[in-house]
C-alpha cells in the first residue's frame, strides 16, 4: 500500500502512548505533508495512525477503509508482519514481509504477486494494529495471524478472488465513465 502524501485529501495522524489506545489527535491537511514527516512524526513520538489508500493490501487492509497504527521498529520483523518502509525512489509503503533474509526482507502486498526485495535500513515502522470499523485488531491476535496465514496459503484461491475484485472496479470504473459522458454527471 503505496502511502500517497501528495493528494489532496485530508488525513489523519494520530500520536501518543498508553497501550496505543489514547491517542492525540491532530490533523493536517496532505498538499502541506513533505515526504518525510511519516517518518519524522514516528521517530518523534514512537507511534503514528494513518488511513493508507490504495488496493495493495486488500482484504486484510481496504483502501481508505481502515486506520492501522504504526510503532516504530524496534526488532528485527517476522514473516507475515506488515512493514512500513520506503523504497528507494522515496515512496513510502506498507506491505507485508513474506520472507526473512539476513540483510533485510522480501515484502508483497496481500493482493499482489510481485516480491520486492527491501534492506533492513529501509524499514522504520511495523503495523501494531488496525480499526476495522470502531473494533481494534492488534497484529499479534489469534485469529487475525490465522486469517493471514490461510491467505498466503491458498495462493490459486487468491489469485482468482484478486482477478474478481479488480475485475468488478474495472468494470464499476468503466460504467462510471460511461454514465458520465451520457448524463454529464
Amino acid at each position: 500500500m503505496i502511502i500517497n502524501l501528495m493528494s489532496k485529501n485530508i488525513i489523519q495522524i494520530r500520536s501518543g502512548v498508553d497501550k496505543y489506545s489514547n491517542f492525540l489527535l491532530y490533523y493536517q491537511s496532505m498538499e502541506n505533508v513533505k515526504f518525510g514527516d511519516y517518518k519524522t512524526e514516528l521517530l518523534k513520538s514512537g507511534v503514528i495512525s494513518f488511513v493508507p489508500k490504495g488496493n495493495s493490501m486488500w482484504p486484510i487492509i481496504k483502501n481508505r477503509g481502515q486506520s492501522v497504527v504504526i510503532k516504530l521498529k524496534e526488532e528485527r520483523l517476522k514473516k507475515y508482519d506488515v512493514a512500513f518502509y520506503v523504497r528507494k525512489d522515496g515512496a513510502f509503503v506498507l506491505h507485508r514481509v513474506v520472507e526473512v533474509k539476513d540483510d533485510g526482507y522480501v515484502m508483497c502486498g496481500d493482493s499482489q504477486f510481485t516480491l520486492e526485495p527491501i534492506l533492513e535500513e529501509q524499514v522504520f515502522g511495523v503495523m501494531i494494529g488496525f480499526y476495522h470499523g470502531k473494533k481494534y485488531i492488534e497484529s499479534n491476535d489469534t485469529k487475525y495471524i490465522k486469517r493471514v496465514e490461510k491467505w498466503y496459503k491458498r495462493k490459486t484461491l487468491r489469485k482468482i478472488r484478486l482477478k474478481t475484485f479488480f475485475f468488478t472496479i474495472r468494470v464499476k470504473n468503466k460504467l462510471k465513465s460511461i454514465f458520465k459522458k451520457l448524463f454529464g454527471r
